[in-house]
């Protein structure tokens, strides 16, 4: 997707979109990813958090910004383009990524995740946050065809689990959140970003960028 930085000298700086927790909290699992991110490049992380009442201060004039969004919902068409245009209202030098799940390096990591984790679980679906029809329909489209696997929208999952009661549920969340904590309680696997395999295939996809 980029080139690949040199072996010398630090990288541009980050700014991270994040959805967040109500309040603004950051999981965990998305702060680890700030720390070795930072730490691997030698150059600062920024966090853009979307349910924080203020954004964070900018602390560098130069940024990549990018969304660690997996689906084309508002946040990743609406949300990102009004951020991208306040930073550089304020003066800043953007340089826009596409959304996370835009990058095929990801699903690349997912993939190999899920083959593994398949082998341990007699079948999968994977569940995600309702979306608008339009955009969002053929992404997900594509997301069945990669994996093989039933993509269910949350709001239509009980019915999907009382038609197929052996599935397990995937959440297509990053980070915790109440859909992922609501499948977890009904059996299902954690959110992505706590799997330790995921979380450092990210980490690593992160710190290589320029």
């Amino acid at each position: 997707m980029l080139r690949k930085r040199g072996e010398l000298g630090g990288g541009t700086a980050l700014r991270l979109v994040i959805h967040g927790r109500s309040g603004g909290l950051i999981s965990p699992c998305l702060q680890q990813i700030v720390d070795a991110v930072a730490e691997r490049r030698t150059a600062p992380v920024e966090l853009e958090v979307l349910t924080a009442e203020h954004p964070s201060p900018v602390q560098c004039d130069c940024q990549w910004l990018v969304p660690l969004l997996l689906l084309p919902g508002s946040h990743a068409c609406s949300d990102v383009p009004l951020i991208r245009e306040r930073l550089k209202a304020e003066g800043v030098v953007v340089k826009s990524l596409p959304f996370l799940g835009a990058w095929n390096c990801w699903w690349v990591l997912m993939a190999r995740w899920i083959e593994d984790v398949a082998a341990k679980n007699a079948s999968l679906a994977l569940v995600h946050h309702p979306l608008r029809p339009g955009l969002s329909d053929r992404f997900l489209a594509s997301i069945q065809h990669r994996f093989d696997l039933p993509v269910v929208p949350f709001d239509a999952w009980d019915q999907f689990a009382s038609d197929h009661p052996n599935v397990v549920p995937l959440p297509l969340s990053l980070a915790p959140n109440r859909m992922s904590e609501a499948l977890r309680q009904a059996g299902g696997l954690p959110s992505l970003l706590e799997d330790p395999q995921l979380r450092q295939g990210l980490i690593h996809c992160l710190a290589l960028l320029p």
